[in-house]
């Protein structure tokens, strides 16, 4: 199949959900806009009511990346004791993973590759990357700005930074975990903590299920979950298809992206309700356009 048409495929197959979504589903992000501006009403209705309508682009993006990077950070602290039983479990599934099922997965994925399957897994790897991601970001940006769909505006912002922080978090447990890929041969049990390998988390998967849990999160509808976590799961069997990953690597990436990405959403859609600032408005007082701030 040929990358552009693979490509535009899964893309306009996302768009369609997220549009049909957006026909059946409440604006949430209408509705924290205007609890917002009431507040801001509220503390100065002399400033407030000469401002125009608030806008994504208004806000101060790289203070909430900031604000998103500190709420990941610090989460773990603010943990009850469900949340810790919680992440055991996760752990004592990955280990579990690792110690009985890696070696069979790898076997029985490289037993049934072929030139036309190992096409389509190349092609569908990217969409944990910023080759494909970010043109899906900027695709719902794209469309917010031409619908006025303040949503699919806010899916690209809140996806851009799921992604950012989560690749990092990614990438200091590789650093740590030193942990051998399949294609060396060294088998699911090679760790040197601090040696170069960098096998576990897989990055990719924590870049797709970053961008859908974003979707997803945003868009309360089985379709758009359905396809978002559909092909986020292809990239991560992209990378255990292409011998790039273990299974356990692949599912601890996904985790990582999934609960960052879906965590970050509800921890955004709080600060923006705090921190929406007023879209300028336009003007002139007879003799010069006026462009006036308030915040």
């Amino acid at each position: 199949m040929p990358r552009p048409f693979l490509s535009s495929l899964l893309i306009g197959v996302l768009a369609l959900a997220m549009s049909a979504a957006h026909a059946a589903a409440p604006d949430d992000w209408d509705a924290a806009l205007t609890r917002a501006r009431a507040a801001r009403l509220a503390d100065d209705p002399a400033t407030a009511s000469r401002a125009g309508p608030e806008s994504p682009l208004s806000f101060h993006y790289l203070d909430l990346i900031v604000s998103d990077a500190r709420e990941t950070v610090t989460a773990p602290a603010r943990w009850d004791r469900d949340d810790w039983r919680s992440f055991a479990l996760i752990g004592g599934g990955l280990v579990l993973t690792m110690a009985v099922l890696d070696k069979p997965i790898k076997d029985a994925a490289q037993r049934n590759r072929s030139s036309s399957s190992d096409r389509f897994f190349r092609d569908v790897q990217k969409f944990g990357t910023k080759q494909y991601g970010l043109p899906v970001l900027l695709g719902f940006y794209g469309y917010g700005a031409i619908a006025d769909d303040y949503e699919a505006k806010t899916v690209a912002l809140d996806g851009f930074s799921a992604s950012v922080i989560s690749a990092l978090v990614t990438s200091a447990v590789k650093g740590v975990a030193g942990r051998a890929r399949p294609n060396t041969g060294q088998g699911p049990h090679h760790f040197a903590p601090f040696g170069g390998d960098t096998s576990f988390p897989s990055g990719h998967a924590t870049g797709a299920f970053a961008f859908a849990s974003v979707i997803a999160a945003h868009y309360d509808n089985v379709w758009v979950d359905t396809t978002a976590y559909t092909i986020a799961s292809l990239v991560g069997a992209a990378r255990i298809q292409l011998n790039a990953h273990w299974a356990s690597d692949v599912v601890a990436g996904g985790l990582i992206g999934g609960l960052i990405g879906h965590h970050l959403v509800e921890f955004n859609r709080r600060w923006r309700s705090e921190h929406a600032a007023l879209a300028p408005t336009i003007g002139t007082d007879g003799r010069q356009l006026l462009v006036t701030w308030y915040f």
